[in-house]
């Protein structure tokens, strides 16, 4: 029994969860959970630099573009660094702040880019760690 018992310990210890890519396809939508890269409808300047990818989705209008997108990541870069990356961004001149609303817990931006884009932001704090929500939206067919 007690054989058993260090042996199960051992296997299962060795069981860690494993944070595999699943990418579902639906016509013109792509569902992602645990993506390795962000979709390319997204400006890479406003992520931070240790991200962790948890799940993404886009719809597009063909193979190249993207009418809309959704992206969720965590990191543990602190909360300050967040938004001053995020305010030097916006201080550049392509993307518009068209509103920034902040509460103890949670910081939301509307931002507007060129040729009738949209991006939110969401940022959360959830322990160590902060939660970014990333949503994309292409009003034109540009």
């Amino acid at each position: 029994m007690l054989r058993f018992l260090i042996l199960s310990f051992l296997v299962l210890w060795q069981c860690s969860p494993n944070r595999q890519t699943e990418t579902y396809r639906f016509d013109q939508i792509i569902v992602t959970k645990f993506p390795t890269n962000p979709p390319p409808a997204f400006p890479q300047s406003f992520f931070p630099e240790k991200a962790n990818f948890l799940q993404s989705s886009e719809f597009k209008t063909s193979h190249i573009h993207t009418k809309e997108a959704f992206l969720h990541l965590e990191t543990t870069e602190s909360w300050e660094e967040i938004q001053k990356r995020i305010d030097f961004r916006v201080n550049q001149g392509d993307w518009k702040l068209v509103e920034k609303n902040t509460n103890d817990s949670e910081v939301s931006y509307l931002l507007e880019g060129f040729i009738k884009k949209s991006l939110s932001i969401y940022l959360s704090r959830s322990g160590e760690t902060n939660q970014i929500r990333f949503y994309f939206k292409k009003h034109s067919t540009y």
